[in-house]
């Protein structure tokens, strides 16, 4: 995705890299790596599976799965269903830093069924607050390498509930320590009600969403989109951002904030309308 407004850089944002990526029927894309950390979240299909430094991870609709700086990856899809998923990277950041850097993996594993549960979550995905004693050389990532729909869906149903509202929004974070999922990009989810208009709003740094449920409007700078399942727009910094949802929204939101705020230059605030 080229942001037109970026004299014919590749990126869809001046920090961010998106793309959608669609893996048909026994496809596989090879293994590789880079220093650019990357995420992936699931829009549409079943039956792929990505390993991630050797860790076999199921992918489903509505996942976030992790591709953190400098592990090897790579993606099957052994089944006859394709799937498609939005792709995010910091490129764009460490690129200006000069410090990009790829290397090619080993021959790809032959394709598999019955994918087991990742290493990654049997040892941290156990959830409620729940971490494992005594792992030495904590990455300076998320070492859960996928956040699974099915607790996303629970955790935003029960937080409406309990907070009485029609706007609420979850963050993904490290379950070892209570920071982001990786050094530069916040992931979020977010569900708004039918009917519901959101506050206006604005903040450094530039976020990413993609719809995966529902129709709705985005108001950018006073310019209204139509929204539907598998749109994916782009908010500037310092752009204001409005929300209209005609029926329930389900919006998944990936953000530079993290290097704003550690360099402290992060801010934002609530405009009047």
């Amino acid at each position: 995705m080229a942001n037109p407004g970026l004299d014919g850089a590749p990126f869809i944002s001046s920090t961010l890299w998106a793309a959608v990526q669609y893996l048909q029927p026994h496809e596989s894309a090879p293994a590789h790596r880079h220093t650019p950390a990357a995420l992936r979240f699931v829009l549409d299909g079943e039956g792929v599976y990505t390993l991630v430094n050797g860790d076999p991870i199921a992918m489903a609709r509505g996942d976030l799965v992790l591709t953190p700086s400098w592990t090897f990856h790579e993606h099957h899809n052994p089944g006859d269903m394709p799937m498609m998923w939005l792709d995010v990277l910091d490129l764009p950041v460490v690129a200006a830093l000069d410090a990009v850097f790829f290397e090619p993996g080993g021959d790809s594993e032959a394709d598999r069924t019955g994918i087991p549960r990742s290493t990654a979550e049997r040892r941290w995905g156990a959830g409620a607050g729940l971490s494992p004693v005594g792992t030495p050389d904590l990455p300076p990532h998320s070492p859960l390498l996928v956040y699974r729909w099915q607790d996303t869906d629970a955790a935003l149903d029960d937080l409406l509930e309990v907070e009485d509202t029609n706007d609420v929004t979850v963050r993904f974070q490290d379950p070892s320590r209570e920071r982001d999922v990786m050094p530069t990009m916040r992931c979020e989810m977010r569900r708004v009600n039918p009917g519901t208009t959101t506050r206006r709003e604005r903040q450094t740094g530039t976020r990413v969403t993609a719809v995966l449920d529902g129709s709705g409007t985005v108001v950018l700078d006073g310019e209204s989109f139509d929204l539907s399942p598998g749109d994916v727009f782009v908010v500037p910094s310092w752009c204001t951002h409005q929300l209209h949802a005609r029926t329930r929204l389900d919006l998944f939101t990936t953000s530079d904030s993290p290097v704003l705020e550690a360099l402290h230059l992060h801010r934002s605030e609530e405009v009047d309308s």
